[in-house]
């Protein structure tokens, strides 16, 4: 009996481990010379409803971005699709996206009004509009860590909400990123219905 409940504890636990593996951005078969860059971004969201922790998978190259946010099992819960200033919000499990300026999607997120360049840039190379952080309300904090050079951690705090960011390193990889999605089996949302039904 304890061999059967051993067994049993033991196959959930392997099945619990493996969903938590991280999923890989998907890519094309490569041509010659084709590359990217990705990064890993762990997100703790600090505000009076509690705290949330996510992961973001971040692929780009000349053409444009993706970006999977992860929850805490590596579970996706949407990913976005980046190109200038426009991009396109997808929620697999819900067959759902939304499409529109990135800008509109990180203020109802996180309550900060910056373009996705701009974001990009403060994250990934500490630069930033310090002005238009304080319009934002933002105070920004940045600590590299003292056994090497990453994670880079960053927090921006304002009275509504503290964003805790740990930023690895940064690698190159060999292959074409998949920057579109067939979409023809999903509905298109407004991104107040997108954020009210919370994709996670």
């Amino acid at each position: 009996m304890k061999k059967a409940i051993i067994f049993i504890i033991s196959a959930v636990l392997i099945i619990i481990l493996s969903n938590c593996k991280v999923p890989q951005i998907s890519t094309l078969p490569e041509a010659d010379g084709d590359n990217y860059k990705s990064v890993i971004i762990k997100v703790k969201t600090i505000t009076d409803k509690g705290k949330e922790n996510t992961k973001i998978l971040l692929a780009f190259n000349k053409t444009g971005d993706r970006l999977i946010f992860l929850g805490p099992l590596n579970q996706v819960l949407f990913e976005i699709l980046v190109n200038g200033n426009r991009s396109k919000m997808i929620v697999p499990r819900k067959k759902q996206y939304w499409q529109g300026e990135f800008r509109d999607f990180l203020f109802r997120w996180w309550n900060i009004d910056l373009t996705y360049n701009e974001i990009k840039a403060l994250l990934l190379e500490q630069r930033v509009n310090k002005k238009k952080l304080d319009k934002n309300g933002f105070q920004m904090q940045i600590i590299e860590s003292e056994k090497k050079k990453y994670p880079v951690r960053i927090t921006l705090k304002s009275p509504d909400i503290r964003l805790q960011f740990r930023i690895y390193e940064i690698k190159k990889k060999t292959g074409r990123l998949l920057l579109n999605r067939e979409l023809q089996n999903y509905s298109e949302v407004s991104l107040e219905d997108m954020i009210r039904q919370d994709p996670q």
